[in-house]
């Protein structure tokens, strides 16, 4: 028994030492498992350790080492975004607004290859619905890569790879940086920028649904000169921008072709098709996406709400007093948006005091934003989906100078009429009534709609002193024209009922919102609304009413679509607002007594100057004037009609006698009490006379398309008879009649163009 027992005993033994590893020495498998360690992930090493501030959203979001990383789910690869940029913080607000987009907005995507992800920027140029075509467009419009990135890990489920995005932010790009094109300081000088990125940072993070925001600052050492001499020199400067990125619809809006005889913005594209046998240039609109709650209830003629309504967000920055007339000037435009079935398409909302989501500085909501800048304007700009025209944002900057702009406008413009404005401080509510017109005006243009500069001119000039027609109409037929005031209204209109100012919409307004936004149900594309849509036009053609005048920036050829003017006769137009100029001249110390130093005075007579201008130059492009009218084939009317003979030969002459003859603008009781500087009447008529003297270039074309022309001869014969005729006469000459022949002389002998004047002179001769 013993045996037996000491021989399984050793066997056991020998079964135990006989087996490998840890089973022969059983001690050493705990020490085995415990030098198993975990090898890190990248995505683990990159984090692991750190202090990271991280945000879930669209795209996750990592803050570290004053670095910002972008971990991009691999299912948004190629996806449609744009990129924009918001001032949020500047050094000085001469060169950007808080607030302010100052470039449009990128339109990017983010592309995978190996080991690498491409930022990319979309081309949109080209289409076509020819799907044998599609794929030689997109290979001849490839994404241009922006910046390329190494893919530091993918997340621990391996479904989005992570990068480094800091250079790309922290970075001087030219249409991402704070420095504004629309800022009076960058238009008029040469400003230098040195970029300091040492001195720039990441500073906050933020990860939406949708969408994404990054806070940089950014540094810079800024010089401006012009003309050779600096006025600024290596100032240093920081602005916080930031940066947001946004998600396209994934399901694109249906576009609507613009056409150009409506005030609609649009984008461009280049149209290849199979039918076709050229390549084609077409016009996509820009506008929201109204689209009725219930599509019946629409057809029926029910007024229903649309999808999603168009809500504009008050900047709590604005003096109290302006919130209630910003809200009124937006909401105005709902009436026209009813004509056209829709319940409630803009909503105004202040800015939420408790909603973390909210960021008036990021591209998913549209703000109207307040500016402590001596700035006197406003603006109204839009970013709209490049692929459609789809409009995404809105922006309305109004600067605090705003006041003192309309202020002088209502002054200078009525107070003949208007007792109330009479003083240095208008009325809370006539002010306000005048910042409502304004924000009306810029909310127009984001919806799309440019200037209609024609929109006044064919309005009778009398029926401006016209109680029932004022009161119907206002001053033009769209507040998207500059008709600002009734400047033809006399003393004691006002008490007889005539309005003095514009419309709250004019009935072009109204027309532009249904062209614009109607659905039109029965069409099934794009294509098929055009033929409805020209119809509509069509239908308003004869009526000069609904006349569409483009905004001319750099010629000045149709003296019908002109900024600040008012009626179908610019002459007698003139003649009444001269008038009432005069009548506040001989006015201006008795009603602006309450001023001391004189300053406001001085600026309202140099407001005087400058509207009289307007006056002359409304009158004065009569001459080689042309009226221009968008046509198309099938529809009635010219493209291009001289102004009648006889009105230029007028117009040419009333210019002259105004030059003559304008003492009033000299009041020396008046100007005795200002600050030294050169009498206006020097002054306008020395600029007046040097854009009489160019006129002859506009004589030239003008004749050329006349049956009946204003020939230059004729031309150079009237202006001579007319500067001349006191020496013709042997008569005294005035100071002013001087000064105009000294003008005439020295343009008609300056550089290049004064050889062509004097070759004109010669052969008129």
């Amino acid at each position: 028994m013993k045996i037996r027992l000491l021989t399984l005993v050793g066997l056991s033994l020998l079964v135990m030492f006989s087996n490998e590893g840890h089973a022969k020495f059983p001690w050493k498998k705990k020490k085995a498992k415990s030098e198993q360690v975990k090898k890190a992930t990248p995505y683990e090493k990159l984090f692991r350790g750190k202090k990271c501030e991280t945000v879930k959203g669209m795209i996750t979001l990592h803050k570290m080492d004053d670095r910002v990383y972008f971990e991009l789910p691999l299912n948004l690869l190629e996806k449609d975004m744009l990129l924009g940029s918001t001032i949020s913080e500047t050094t000085d607000n001469r060169f950007g607004s808080v607030g302010e987009k100052p470039y449009a907005p990128l339109h990017i995507t983010f592309i995978k290859t190996d080991s690498l992800i491409s930022l990319c920027e979309v081309s949109d140029d080209y289409m076509s619905h020819d799907s044998n075509l599609q794929q030689r467009i997109s290979e001849s419009t490839r994404p241009a890569i922006l910046k390329n990135f190494n893919i530091k890990a993918y997340s621990p489920d391996s479904t989005a790879v992570v990068f480094d995005m800091t250079d790309f932010l922290l970075a001087n790009r030219d249409n991402m940086n704070p420095f504004s094109p629309f800022s009076p300081i960058m238009a008029a000088y040469t400003v230098s920028k040195e970029f300091r990125k040492e001195d720039s940072s990441i500073m906050s993070i933020k990860s939406f649904d949708d969408n994404l925001s990054i806070r940089s600052s950014l540094t810079y050492n800024v010089t401006v000169s012009s003309m050779g001499v600096t006025y600024i020199k290596q100032m240093p400067f920081t602005a916080v921008l930031t940066r947001s990125i946004i998600l396209l619809p994934e399901k694109p809006m249906r576009p609507r072709y613009a056409d150009s005889r409506i005030n609609i913005f649009y984008t461009p594209k280049v149209k290849f098709s199979n039918e076709s046998q050229r390549v084609e240039n077409v016009y996509y609109a820009l506008r929201w996406r109204l689209e009725p709650v219930d599509a019946e209830k629409y057809e029926k003629g029910e007024l229903v709400e649309p999808k999603k309504p168009i809500i504009y967000y008050i900047d709590n920055a604005f003096p109290d007093f302006w919130k209630k007339y910003i809200r009124r000037g937006i909401l105005r435009w709902n009436d026209a948006f009813e004509k056209i079935g829709f319940k409630n398409a803009i909503c105004v909302k202040d800015f939420p005091l408790d909603d973390p989501e909210f960021d008036p500085d990021n591209i998913k909501y549209s703000c109207v934003r307040y500016s402590p800048s001596f700035i006197a304007n406003a603006m109204g700009p839009s970013w709209s989906d490049p692929r459609t025209g789809e409009i995404l944002n809105a922006s309305v900057y109004l600067y605090h100078n705003l006041v003192g702009l309309v202020r002088n406008w209502r002054f200078v413009q009525t107070a003949q009429a208007d007792t109330d404005v009479r003083r240095k401080q208008l009325p809370t509510d006539i002010l306000g009534d005048c910042i409502s017109y304004v924000v009306a005006h810029e909310v127009g243009h984001t919806f799309a709609f440019m200037h209609n500069m024609a929109a006044s001119s064919s309005i009778p000039v009398d029926s401006l002193r016209s109680a029932s027609f004022t009161n119907k109409y206002g001053t033009t037929y769209s507040i998207m024209d500059y008709a600002r005031n009734n400047y033809v209204a006399q003393p004691g209109d006002k008490e007889k009922g005539v309005r003095l100012t514009p419309p709250d919409l004019g009935i072009y307004d109204y027309f532009s919102v249904k062209w614009l936004y109607s659905p039109i149900m029965s069409a099934k594309s794009s294509e098929e609304e055009i033929p409805i849509l020209r119809q509509w036009i069509s239908e308003k053609l004869p009526d000069p009413a609904y006349r569409y005048g483009r905004q001319q920036i750099r010629t000045r050829i149709d003296p019908s679509s002109f900024e600040e003017d008012l009626g179908d006769d610019p002459v007698k137009a003139g003649d009444y607002g001269i008038q009432n100029l005069k009548y506040i001249m001989s006015h201006l110390n008795e009603w602006l007594g309450d001023d001391p130093d004189g300053q406001h005075r001085q600026a309202m007579y140099q407001a005087i100057g400058n509207q009289y201008y307007r006056y002359l130059k409304n009158v004065m492009y009569n001459v080689g004037g042309i009226y221009l009218t968008e046509v198309k084939d099938g529809t009635p009317g010219k493209r291009f009609v001289a102004v009648p003979r006889e009105v230029q030969k007028n117009s040419l002459k009333w210019v002259i006698r105004e030059l003559k003859t304008q003492n009033w603008l000299t009041d020396k009781e008046l100007t005795d009490k200002f600050a030294l500087g050169v009498s206006l009447a020097p002054t306008v008529r020395y600029a007046a006379a040097k854009n009489v003297a160019e006129l002859y270039k506009n004589v030239v074309l003008s004749a050329h398309v006349s049956r009946d022309p204003y020939t230059v001869k004729e031309f150079f014969d009237d202006l001579y008879h007319e500067v001349w005729a006191s020496t013709l006469n042997n008569r005294k000459l005035s100071e002013s009649e001087k000064i105009l022949q000294r003008v005439i002389v020295e343009v008609s002998s300056e550089g290049m163009e004064g050889k062509k004047l004097l070759g004109c002179w010669a052969h008129a001769r």
